[in-house]
């Protein structure tokens, strides 16, 4: 069985052509926009088609032409000039209205659009009736110009005529996608282009143009390079994407070998905002503790625990949340794997601990289709405690909560270093400080809903924990952000809602409830999605990328000073501009720092913060949000000894909407704001 021409109607199949005399004409309507741009023709054989003589109102030639298929109706007036026949081979000026002049002849076409126009009327071929004056057989071509709005018309027309002509037909207009969200591609819809003149029509390029071309996609196109003759047709595929909320609107356009050379059809949509991964923070409650809770006692090796947290404040249309777990009371080292129920158990560690230690790391875990997660013990037996700090949204739908969009900075900033500060003396036990952002743009001042900071706890004079919340003292919660003991050097990434100073500046509070030093680096900020350039998030299974102890992402252990480049190819694609990661520091041979920071971005250098504070012989994790480079890459450096890393991704950010290019010189950077408060809780 041969094989069709895929998205032609085969050659055996076609209707066949009217025969001479030929009564027909076509129209095509450009620059109209979405509701008028179209291209129609008519013939007797497809369509009602009416046409009246030397009309009453003065007209030689009337054409009424009515789809009932697709209710498209189009009217055609033509007259010569005043006192004089149309004449074969002449071009006429010619201007729209209901009176000829003298010199100029009148061509109307209309279908709900009509405006003032003018342009030329070439006339191929004029026959009259001596005994009626009228005509007999006419065939001519046409473009005419609105005065205001720059559209125009262009066509052919043929009333008993020899003369064969080419002509296309786009169908109804226009073509609407109702009901989208921005950033979301909607169901695929097909444009039919038929050919209807009596000569093969060729077709060339399609493209999109008019207001919002950025807002549709050809996804498929069986006409570009063919030639078909009448009845046959061929079908391009759009595609809806929504950059913005509201109307948007485009042309779609193919160029052809007729008269009007390319045919158009109008494109609409109409977008409703897209919560889809957006983050949400909430004020911290505790969704687990095995030492007080529901089950009871301590997290058993190899045990798997299964924790429903929908329906427990997370709503049912999150598809990730963000938590803080603590590890506590071990009876010797693990580590504890969260990952989403429904999927085998990955290969990767959110949490290590030691014998007796108590610690906290965030977490970002994507939940599982029934809103639950899992918490796997891959060591001896430990309590663990499970904090709510936020969520992301997973779907687009009205009733769906409108979160922040992610901007993380190329280059992270030091807001806060209490060793800086008079003296240098510790925060007191029980008191707590404000740590403050402040962008040279108000807008973003404004906009501003959470910081995405790391967190440290240095030096301290014994146990305790740090709490970082919005500031203010009434609604600090009942909860920890990291825990911390003496002397020791902890840090904790976190997502924190701010507050505001009496002048608008972004600002946070962090508690402590032991005498301490207290380092906020901010990564980036989260906003209230209106801000341009922000991130979404898209979850995934934690993947390990990077593990030096294995030689996989980097051959080694990073020694002395050294920095390792970690490419993220494996779970990135071209939309893709930052991670959501766990990294895990083993076994340093001395105590250290490691820092975090995106590879290739010009300007941008190691960054004077850190990410993590490993003493020797530990094993430390942390959660870090960090941007990457151009090649999808990131650094990642040691400064002292010789530590291995192991890296696993839990999701990524991407561009919203995608493919939309964002600025070359990246997210504006806060100022570190030198201010010394502290307050008494």
């Amino acid at each position: 069985m041969a094989a069709a021409l895929v998205g032609v109607a085969p050659a055996a199949v076609a209707a066949a052509p009217p025969t001479a005399p030929y009564t027909a004409f076509n129209a095509h309507f450009e620059g109209y926009g979405d509701e008028g741009d179209g291209s129609f023709s008519y013939e007797s054989s497809r369509n009602t088609l009416q046409t009246d003589l030397q009309t009453p109102n003065g007209y030689a030639l009337t054409m009424f032409g009515n789809d009932q298929v697709n209710q498209q109706i189009t009217t055609l007036n033509v007259s010569p000039p005043n006192g004089t026949k149309f004449v074969a081979g002449q071009e006429y000026p010619a201007t729209t209205g209901f009176t000829t002049s003298d010199t100029t002849a009148l061509v109307n076409v209309s279908t709900h659009y009509v405006c003032g126009a003018a342009g030329s009327l070439n006339v191929l071929e004029a026959a009259y009736d001596e005994a009626t004056g009228k005509l007999t057989a006419f065939a001519a071509n046409y473009s005419m110009q609105c005065v205001t709005s720059k559209p125009n018309v262009k066509g052919e027309i043929r009333f008993n005529s020899s003369l064969d002509y080419r002509a296309t037909d786009s169908w109804e207009y226009p073509l609407g996608f109702w009901g989208q969200f921005v950033g979301q591609a909607s169901e695929p819809q097909q444009v039919k282009v038929e050919v209807n003149g009596t000569l093969p029509t060729t077709f060339g390029a399609a493209t999109l143009e008019g207001a919002n071309p950025g807002a549709f996609r050809i996804t498929a196109n069986g006409c570009t390079g063919k030639t078909l003759s009448y009845g046959q047709t061929c079908e391009l595929t759009v595609v809806a994407f929504p950059t913005a909320s509201g109307r948007q609107y485009a042309v779609l356009a193919l160029a052809d070998d007729s008269f009007a050379g390319r045919i158009t059809r109008g494109l609409s949509l109409d977008a409703n905002p897209a919560a889809r991964g957006t983050y949400t923070a909430v004020s911290p409650y505790r969704v687990l503790d095995t030492r007080s809770g529901i089950p009871q006692g301590r997290l058993n090796t190899g045990q798997n625990l299964r924790l429903q947290l929908t329906g427990s404040g997370v709503p049912t249309t999150a598809s990730t949340v963000v938590l803080n777990v603590t590890v506590t009371e071990s009876f010797g080292p693990g580590f504890i794997s969260i990952y989403p129920t429904g999927v085998p158990r990955p290969t990767v560690s959110s949490l290590n601990f030691t014998h007796g230690w108590t610690g906290a790391n965030s977490v970002t875990v994507k939940l599982g289709a029934d809103g639950a997660i899992n918490l796997y013990n891959g060591g001896s037996p430990a309590h663990v405690i499970v904090d709510v700090i936020g969520h992301y949204a997973k779907q687009n739908a009205p009733f769906v909560e409108m979160g922040g969009q992610y901007h993380p900075l190329s280059k992270p900033v030091r807001l806060t270093d209490t060793r800086t500060w008079q003296g240098g003396e510790r925060i007191p036990a029980d008191y707590y400080i404000y740590s403050y952002a402040e962008w040279d743009s108000s807008e973003i001042n404004q906009k501003v809903r959470a910081l995405a900071v790391n967190i440290t706890s240095t030096d301290s004079r014994g146990p305790g924990f740090l709490t970082a919340w919005n500031g203010i003292e009434e609604q600090m919660p009942n909860t920890s952000t990291l825990n911390y003991s003496a002397g020791k050097s902890v840090p904790n990434f976190a997502v924190v809602p701010v507050s505001r100073d009496v002048s608008g500046v972004p600002r946070i509070g962090v508690y402590t409830n032991n005498d301490s030093h207290i380092i906020v680096d901010i990564v980036g900020f989260y906003d209230d999605s209106t801000l341009p350039y922000g991130l979404r998030f898209e979850p995934n299974v934690p993947t390990r990328i990077a593990d030096t102890r294995v030689g996989q992402g980097w051959p080694t252990a990073l020694g002395y000073g050294t920095t390792a480049t970690i490419d993220a190819d494996a779970v990135s694609n071209d939309d893709t501009y930052a991670l959501a990661t766990n990294v895990t520091a083993v076994l340093p041979t001395d105590s250290t720092y490691v820092t975090v920071w995106p590879a290739g971005l010009t300007g941008v250098g190691k960054p004077n913060t850190s990410n993590l504070n490993p003493t020797a012989g530990s094993i430390v994790p942390n959660a870090v949000q960090t941007e990457i480079g151009p090649s999808n890459r990131f650094n990642i450096y040691n400064h002292l000894g010789v530590v291995d890393i192991v890296v696993d991704v839990v999701g990524t950010f991407y561009v919203f909407p995608p493919s939309q290019p964002l600025p070359a010189n990246g997210t504006a950077a806060p100022k570190a704001r030198a201010l010394m408060q502290i307050n008494r809780a």
